[in-house]
C-alpha cells in the first residue's frame, strides 16, 4: 500500500488562505502528489483530474478483479517477470 505523504509545516498564511477558500489539507497533499511541479508551484486542473479519475476508476476495476481471485503473486529475477499465481493456487492443490 502506497505510504500517506506527511503533512508538511503549513505557514498562518497558507492556512487563513486554505479556509477562506474552502481548500482542505488533503486537497493540498493530493496535489502535491499528482500534480505537475514547475518550479516553486504544484498544479492539478481540470484536465488532468479527469484523467486521474479515469486512471483511478481503471486501478479500482482491476483491484476488484485481483480480490475476487484473492489476490495473486508475481515472481520476477533479474528483472524479467517469471510466472504469477493466485495467491491460493497451492492451497487448493493439497485439499
Amino acid at each position: 500500500m502506497q505510504e500517506k505523504r506527511k503533512a508538511t509545516p503549513v505557514t498562518k498564511h497558507m492556512d487563513k488562505r486554505m479556509n477562506q477558500r474552502g481548500i482542505s489539507g488533503d486537497m493540498v497533499i493530493f496535489t502535491c502528489d499528482f500534480g505537475k511541479c514547475e518550479g516553486d508551484r504544484y498544479t492539478l486542473n481540470r484536465k488532468m483530474l479527469d484523467g486521474l479519475i479515469s486512471e483511478f476508476q481503471h486501478n479500482l476495476r482491476t483491484a476488484k478483479k485481483l480480490r475476487d481471485k484473492g489476490g495473486i503473486t508475481v515472481v520476477e529475477e533479474s528483472n524479467r517477470l517469471l510466472t504469477a499465481f493466485r495467491i491460493d493456487s497451492f492451497r487448493r492443490k493439497a485439499r
